[in-house]
């Protein structure tokens, strides 16, 4: 839903910048703007509320093949998965969650209690329901999820969920730095 009036209200903002400019003396019969992201009921989770949540019961394990080494966190409460990952042959991170809706390429907010990163990602249905991350294993905003921490929490296209931490994220995500 929260997309949905995102996307309205942009194909709103980029009409308005092409319409010719209405006469100055002409009634003004222009309907209402449409919400903007600050509007009420449209904001971005802010960490502290996230955080402030028990995270997901469940287990993160080790997964990946060759070069490929990553950690998958499942849940019996959450039908979807996160894994974080790194390449040790390019040297690059990963973060795959599956979500309801992925299609749309966007954004993912990770929020710690000390920071939160933002990161584009790419939506994809192909196969499977999934938003991922690619970078470089030594981008900074990677360490965000290498501290220790009780939980962090993940945020796009309207869902969020709230993850227990643990040190094989930091392990998997040391290998990609180098």
């Amino acid at each position: 839903m929260m997309i949905r009036n995102l996307l309205l209200a942009s194909v709103l903002a980029l009409g308005a910048c092409t319409q010719a400019a209405a006469p100055e003396d002409a009634p003004d019969t222009a309907p209402a703007a449409a919400a903007t992201p600050d509007s009420p009921g449209n904001e971005l989770p802010v960490a502290a509320d996230l955080l402030a949540g028990a995270p997901l019961s469940g287990r993160w394990e080790d997964v990946g093949d060759g070069a490929t080494v990553g950690v998958l966190f499942t849940s019996p409460d959450y039908a979807d998965t996160l894994a974080i990952g790194c390449n040790t042959g390019t040297g690059e991170a990963y973060i795959n969650w599956t979500i309801q809706n992925p299609a749309e390429d966007g954004e993912v907010r990770l929020y710690t209690g000390a920071k939160t990163e933002t990161f584009a990602a790419t939506g994809s249905n192909a196969g499977a329901a999934i938003r991922t991350i690619d970078v470089s294993g030594s981008d900074p905003r990677l360490a965000v999820l290498k501290t220790t921490q009780a939980k962090f929490a993940v945020q796009a296209s309207g869902e969020a969920i709230v993850l227990p931490w643990d040190p094989s994220i930091a392990r998997v995500l040391n290998e990609c730095a180098g």
